[in-house]
């Protein structure tokens, strides 16, 4: 959910996907901010809840986060291709 704290931690949800099943996030802490050493942004795949967050990756600017955003999506519309028996040809007609 937009503006939710990820755990404990000062990381706000600032962009979702959703795949199937899978919750995709992009959380920024504002408190690290303009610091040349800290990753204000990462990126988490969520339980359905969205209560708890895993797999973090962390970047020092939103491009990066959003573009390692994508890279997951894709990752997981592979998986779950494979899941539905849904061939490479086919994912790339529909």
């Amino acid at each position: 959910m937009m503006g939710q704290k990820i755990g404990s931690t000062d990381y706000v949800v600032v962009q979702e996907l959703h795949i199937d099943e899978a919750i995709l996030v992009i959380g920024h802490n504002q408190n690290m901010d303009g610091n040349d050493l800290s990753t204000p942004y990462a990126t988490w795949e969520a339980n359905s809840e969205m209560n708890s967050f895993y797999w973090g990756h962390y970047f020092k600017d939103k491009y990066s986060a959003e573009r390692d955003l994508v890279k997951r999506g894709m990752d997981k519309v592979r998986f779950y291709d494979r899941m539905h028996g849904i061939e490479q040809s086919e994912r790339d007609t529909r």
